[in-house]
């Protein structure tokens, strides 16, 4: 994945501005949870997939987390740019290990279901920002469609919810999937949590504009 593909320049700048203000609160969110995954792996996650799928999945992510951040770091991820300055396996190194064995000491049925609802929080408080952000973008595109004669309002309205429904949706399942990378893996520190997610939601949304129309 280069940066081309990461940030298209055929996209219209309100559009890209967009998508990183919602990478970065994916990612941002789905950081904050990854204890609450933690114990999610301890309480289960951690019998779904066979120890050598684990690493694969491990391996890919970190993978893919590097090409990410060193690819797209200033443009895309400017409040964490530091992290693209350093390998991410340095970064990760010890970071998971010590996040599961913290998790381990608050096992239970009772920290499972709370660890599900905080990251249940995490991703409604990205949605409510990726809505918020496209949202906003699509009303001043809408305002100006209608100015120019090329929307009516009723398709503008349209418009407008399609892209904030779509956008806040996108964002939320940024956090899920990073959240539930460390579920499954219980290996993926921070800083992959915070690229895996970040890019999901980016990927989510276009698929969704794709989708809806």
């Amino acid at each position: 994945m280069d940066k081309l593909e990461l940030i298209p320049t055929n996209e219209p700048l309100s559009h890209r501005v967009a998508e990183s203000v919602r990478g970065v609160a994916a990612g941002v969110n789905a950081a904050k949870v990854v204890g609450a995954a933690g114990t999610l792996f301890e309480a289960g996650g951690k019998h779904v997939l066979s120890e050598s799928a684990k690493q694969a999945v491990r391996t890919a992510a970190h993978a893919g987390a590097a090409r990410a951040l060193t690819a797209a770091s200033e443009p895309l991820f400017a409040p964490v740019a530091m992290l693209g300055k350093a390998p991410v396996a340095a970064l990760t190194e010890g970071a998971a290990a010590t996040t599961v064995k913290a998790a381990a000491k608050t096992l239970g049925r009772t920290a499972a279901t709370a660890a599900a609802k905080e990251i249940a929080k995490g991703a409604g408080k990205a949605a409510g920002i990726g809505f918020a952000v496209d949202g906003a973008v699509a009303t001043v595109e809408a305002v100006m469609a209608v100015k120019k004669g090329t929307l009516d309002k009723k398709a503008a309205v349209k418009h407008v919810a399609k892209e904030a429904t779509t956008g806040g949706l996108a964002t939320g399942a940024g956090v899920l999937l990073g959240a539930g990378l460390v579920a499954l893996t219980g290996g993926v520190a921070a800083p992959v949590v915070f690229a895996v997610s970040a890019l999901g939601a980016i990927g989510t949304k276009r698929i969704l504009r794709r989708v809806v129309g």
